[in-house]
């Protein structure tokens, strides 16, 4: 799923990322499109952690971001942690009977002022693929957020054939990248964006 971004005044897709070429006119070796440009944001505001409380568990969440300069989306560097059912930051789409879920998470994530904004939210499909490392690994690129452990990242996008119990799921890992309808009640781990 392509990112479209503003060029000058014509809308470009962004780059996948793949820069091997493996047979004469593939991604590899064409590179079409606008490339990823990233920043990695840790000093000032951007350093430190902020405590987000969701169900009396604190998850002490790095004030790291990543801001993409194609797009002006401005991405947590770390995926939820800490809470949930298991302890691991793994929630549900809805919320369950204790209160966790992606969007009382999101809530939580805003009210705390996770690195001075309080305007974070759920990443919709388009979104996190814009993200998606194609060269190497399919998770994001390991020099801005690391290695993100959690492989199962949901998004806010409904699946289409079952809005009302289903919400598409990005699993993300090496060289593996699947996009899954999964049940809302199911846990998974959630990585914040905002807007610039």
């Amino acid at each position: 799923m392509p990112y479209l971004v503003l060029s000058g005044n014509r809308r470009r897709v962004l780059k996948t990322s793949q820069t091997t070429a493996r047979a004469v006119g593939d991604d590899g070796s064409l590179r079409k499109g606008i490339s990823k440009n990233y920043t990695l944001l840790t000093t000032d505001q951007y350093s430190g952690t902020t405590a987000i409380v969701l169900n009396g568990k604190t998850d002490t969440h790095t004030n790291n971001c990543v801001l993409d300069k194609n797009t002006g989306l401005m991405w947590s560097k770390a995926v939820s942690a800490s809470v949930g059912s298991s302890s691991n930051g793994a929630i549900p789409w809805t919320t369950n009977g204790n209160g966790e879920g992606i969007f009382t998470y999101t809530a939580a994530a805003k009210t705390a002022g996770l690195a001075g904004y309080s305007d974070w939210r759920v990443p919709n499909i388009s979104e996190l693929f814009s993200i998606v490392n194609w060269e190497s690994d399919t998770r994001p690129n390991s020099s801005y957020w690391g290695t993100i452990s959690a492989s199962n990242v949901w998004t806010g996008t409904n699946y289409p054939n079952a809005p009302t119990t289903s919400a598409m799921l990005i699993t993300w890992g090496a060289n593996t990248i699947a996009l899954s309808p999964t049940s809302k009640t199911a846990d998974s781990y959630l990585l914040l964006v905002r807007k610039d």
